[in-house]
C-alpha cells in the first residue's frame, strides 16, 4: 500500500473548505444526498426530490456541505459525501468556502448553476440572507455567514 502522506506542513493550515469557521450557535441539519457523484465538503446543496435529501444542482438553495474528517474515503481520493451518505448541511452559521470569484467583506454571495459560491451577480441565483465576511480572490478561502 503506498503512503497516505510523505509531507508534513510546519503548521496546519488556518481554515479548510466546510470547516465551521466559528462557534457562535448555528443549524445543521443532516440530509442524504442524492447525486450520482457526491457533493464536495464546502459545497452548495439544493433540495432533492425527496424531503430529506440534497442534491449538487437544483432551485432551492438548502445550505453549505460540512467537512466531516470521519467520512469514508472516496474512490478518487476527493473530499466528498457519496451518493447515499447523510451529510452535515449548514443552513445557519459560518463556515469556510471557496469563491469561484473575487469576493469582499460584507458583500451578498451568490450561487452558480454549478454550485459554486461567488460574489458575482451576473446570472446567479442570490444565496438567501448570506454574507461574506472575509474578502479573497477567485479560488481562495472566505468566511460565508449564513442568516
Amino acid at each position: 500500500m503506498p503512503p497516505v502522506q510523505t509531507s508534513y506542513p510546519a503548521r496546519p493550515a488556518a481554515a479548510y473548505e466546510g470547516m465551521a469557521a466559528d462557534q457562535n450557535p448555528t443549524t445543521i441539519v443532516s440530509r442524504t444526498v442524492e447525486t450520482p457523484e457526491g457533493i464536495g465538503f464546502g459545497r452548495a446543496v439544493f433540495q432533492g426530490t425527496r424531503d430529506e435529501s440534497i442534491a449538487a444542482a437544483g432551485a432551492v438553495f438548502r445550505g453549505i456541505a460540512l467537512a466531516d474528517r470521519n467520512a469514508r474515503p472516496s474512490p478518487g481520493g476527493a473530499d466528498l459525501f457519496a451518493k447515499g451518505e447523510t451529510a452535515p448541511v449548514m443552513t445557519s452559521g459560518a463556515v469556510w468556502v471557496v469563491t469561484a470569484s473575487a469576493a469582499s467583506a460584507g458583500s451578498p454571495a451568490y450561487v452558480t448553476p454549478a454550485g459554486a459560491i461567488t460574489a458575482a451577480a451576473s446570472g446567479n441565483a442570490p444565496v438567501p440572507n448570506a454574507l461574506f465576511d472575509t474578502s479573497a480572490p477567485a479560488g481562495g478561502l472566505v468566511r460565508l455567514r449564513l442568516n
